[in-house]
């Protein structure tokens, strides 16, 4: 497909003429005011054939959920400006608002339990790192955090910005070897209970 020239296309006149009256407009914005699809802007290569030829650059960029992904043209040869960094500050999706109304809701949480108060996948809050955003945006804090029977400390959660709780450190050999022994006790205590109840 051949790219019409500027000087005899009427869809590229009203697009010049456009960005003349307005800056910092997306291919979406171009596509409703100038009249013009946004697949013959973009993938019919309009917005490519203006730029190569220095009449419009990237002016900016505009921030979705996502990431900085739709660029903003402008008139006039200047160097396109570079897409920003998208850090987690930046970041946002209806699934961390939704752990955010969950703890204000229901109160201090793990992932694992906010994963279910919530009906997302554990596995989404945990790879996608939703628990470290809401942290570092300040919409959440680690509260506490709980011993597990087996395996790593679990941070516990609350709604707002506040100092976090510390970690607390882990436990010994000797502590392990104490709360193996304890646990081994009570369950033996629980089926000397239980066989005595059997017997009646």
């Amino acid at each position: 497909m051949t790219t019409p020239c500027e000087n005899t296309s009427p869809a590229m006149q009203r697009i010049l003429a456009l960005l003349a009256r307005k800056s910092d407009m997306s291919a979406s914005d171009m596509s409703r005011e100038a009249f013009v699809g946004v697949t013959t802007l973009a993938c019919g290569g309009y917005l490519k054939a203006l730029r190569a030829k220095k009449l419009v650059h990237v002016s900016g960029w505009r921030k979705t959920r996502k990431g900085f992904v739709t660029p903003l043209f402008s008139l006039g040869d200047h160097a396109d400006l570079p897409r920003p960094r998208f850090e987690d500050e930046d970041r946002d999706s209806a699934g961390l608002g939704q752990i955010v109304d969950a703890l204000q809701r229901f109160g201090a949480m793990t992932y694992l339990e906010a994963a279910q108060a919530t009906g997302l996948s554990p596995n989404t809050i945990k790879n996608a790192r939703y628990m470290d955003v809401l942290v570092k945006q300040k919409r959440i804090h680690i509260s506490a955090w709980r011993r597990n029977r087996a395996g790593p400390m679990a941070a516990v959660y609350s709604a707002g910005f506040a100092k976090p709780a510390d970690k607390p450190a882990p436990l010994s050999h000797a502590e392990k070897c104490r709360r193996s022994r304890e646990k081994s006790r009570v369950l033996g205590d629980d089926r000397g209970i239980a066989a005595q109840l059997a017997r009646f």
